[in-house]
């Protein structure tokens, strides 16, 4: 293991691919976002002659685990060689289109890597506006009044709710870092109630498309229309910006069955794309941050 520079990063990245044509990866970060992950954590890189591994540490609780590989027995090989010195607990988050997903997951299980979570993305169809003006009734304006973006400061409150309802190594919880850039970037909307946030939508949204990530209202409001207010002011801010043009996708913990179901009737279609959330070694409970 290396402590792992950008440079050296770079320079390891660049070799393998032209050493080998590289048909695996999670490494789905642009350069400027790799640059500063490596400016602010102490990573550390391993690399073989099929495959390269970044282990970054995440929450304080785990190191994560991202790879380029040449294909499957490269993967596999390369594990073999670095489990043993692995900065444990380690996730790996496997995402892309099935069957690959899947055959890179059972590569990292054979590993001893333990799946946590596996997610499906569904498509969001745009809702009919019958339907947008039925919720809109149902909401009604006095919960409009108390729906905003998040704002600066509002980070620790958030990440307390999202720990609450998901688990931070199937759920891909973000960090403090990520949810204070996300609150700059309007991507988190809020409807707060006696000075605290009652009801959350937290989605990530790249020109005109959009990935709905997490929804959170506390429990003692649940009987209110929080969620429906809340998801109704993120797609008229999203109209007023981009127009008709959104695509919406969403994500669905595949083992719960029945919401698989009622995606189905709500017309969110699954496209293929899976995340398997897997950690070493299985099973390790993890400290509370």
């Amino acid at each position: 293991m290396k402590h792992a520079t950008f440079s050296l990063f770079s320079q390891e990245y660049d070799a393998l691919k032209a050493r080998r044509r590289c048909a695996l990866s999670n490494i789905f970060q642009d350069r400027a976002a790799l640059e500063s992950l490596l400016e602010r954590k102490r990573c550390l890189l391993f690399s073989t002659e099929g495959c390269l591994f970044l282990f970054a540490p995440f929450h304080d609780a785990f190191h994560d685990c991202l790879y380029l590989a040449a294909d499957l027995p490269a993967l596999e090989d390369g594990l073999a060689r670095t489990r043993a010195d692995f900065p444990a607990p380690v996730r790996v988050s496997v995402a892309g289109r099935e069957p690959l997903a899947g055959e890179q997951a059972r590569v990292f299980q054979a590993q001893g890597f333990e799946l946590r979570k596996e997610l499906l993305r569904t498509r969001l169809r745009k809702p009919a506006p019958r339907i947008i003006e039925a919720m809109r009734a149902l909401a009604g304006d006095e919960l409009f009044r108390e729906i905003s973006f998040a704002v600066p400061g509002d980070e620790e409150e958030i990440l307390a709710m999202l720990r609450e309802e998901f688990d931070v190594v199937g759920d891909n919880l973000p960090e403090l870092a990520t949810i204070r850039e996300d609150i700059a970037r309007r991507h988190i909307a809020v409807l707060r109630r006696g000075g605290r946030i009652a009801s959350l939508h937290y989605f990530q949204r790249n020109r005109a498309t959009l990935h709905a990530l997490y929804d959170v209202t506390r429990r003692e409001f649940r009987k209110e229309q929080m969620f429906t207010a809340v998801s109704l002011f993120v797609h008229d801010a999203l109209e007023k910006e981009e127009g008709k043009n959104v695509r919406v996708f969403g994500w669905r913990d595949a083992s719960k069955k029945r919401l698989v179901r009622h995606a189905k009737k709500t017309e969110q279609e699954t496209d293929g794309v899976r995340i398997y959330n897997l950690l070493y070694p299985s099973p390790a409970p993890l400290p509370e941050k």
